[in-house]
């Protein structure tokens, strides 16, 4: 057991209207004076930081939102990332943070690139865990099919759920049985409609605009972002730091909290935020 209070995380969050009319959903926590926006992943939700949130809150203001379309934040008509990043400029102007660094993980990675591209002098530093700048190679996997195949009531505990969110190393079991009954809380047609902006997404060229510092952290059995999405990674932004947890799969912030944690603020303490 990881002490984390699951069951009263969406009671912490806070709900910012946004200019169109929707609300993001976000949790402002932490005590230190350095803010840290967290970005989850593809039907995840800002819960997916709840077990490294303890090893990250003395040093940092962390600002961990539900981006459109999960956990309590309402989606977007029609999803893309450089909304998600819009939104989260939104969010950082709501609360009166002008600069800030960013970690995302998978389509938050993707998130964040996009956000640090779009907004170079907001960005001071960026972490990108298990993300990808070709997420269009997912068309050679089977997972489009078998996301495509889902239908409503999506069951929490079936078999693709499941293997949905399989870890290399043992995960708090709590925290994976609400993971679990959020994902399969949202829509199926929501799962179809964010899997295929991933798939159509090309970021392969957006080094071009990203200045911040760059640390990218991936997991080695990552089955979903695996070695060819990180040389695409490498490639993009040859002087980016580099991190390749051993024995660790796509979500590396859940199996090591703590390592991971170490990780990101040894490579933000050595930048100038």
């Amino acid at each position: 057991m990881s002490g984390v209070d699951q069951a009263g995380w969406n009671g912490r969050k806070r709900a910012l209207p946004l200019r169109d009319g929707r609300s993001l959903a976000f949790i402002d926590a932490g005590a230190g004076d350095v803010p840290l926006f967290l970005l989850h992943g593809y039907t995840d939700s800002s819960r997916s930081w709840s077990l490294i949130e303890p090893h990250l809150a003395r040093g940092y203001r962390l600002v961990m939102p539900d981006l459109p379309g999960h956990g309590l934040s309402a989606a977007s008509p029609s999803p893309r990332l450089k909304a998600f990043a819009d939104d989260v400029a939104e969010l950082a102007d709501a609360l009166g943070i002008a600069r800030f660094a960013v970690v995302g993980h998978s389509m938050g990675a993707m998130t964040a690139l996009v956000l640090a591209a779009c907004h170079p002098a907001r960005v001071t530093a960026l972490a990108s865990i298990c993300g990808s700048v070709t997420p269009g190679r997912l068309a050679q996997t089977t997972l489009g099919a078998e996301i495509a195949a889902l239908s409503d009531p999506i069951d929490p505990q079936s078999a693709f759920l499941q293997a949905w969110h399989a870890c290399a190393r043992p995960v708090d079991a709590a925290f994976l049985r609400w993971v679990a009954r959020e994902a399969a809380a949202m829509p199926a047609p929501r799962w179809q409609a964010l899997y295929a902006m991933l798939e159509a997404a090309d970021l392969s060229r957006i080094s071009e605009a990203v200045r911040a510092p760059l640390l990218l952290l991936a997991g080695e059995e990552d089955a979903l972002f695996g070695e060819p999405h990180r040389a695409a990674l490498r490639h993009a932004f040859p002087n980016a730091t580099v991190g390749v947890l051993a024995g660790h799969s796509h979500n590396p912030h859940w199996e090591s909290p703590a390592l991971v944690a170490a990780a990101l603020a040894g490579f933000l303490a050595a930048q100038p935020l």
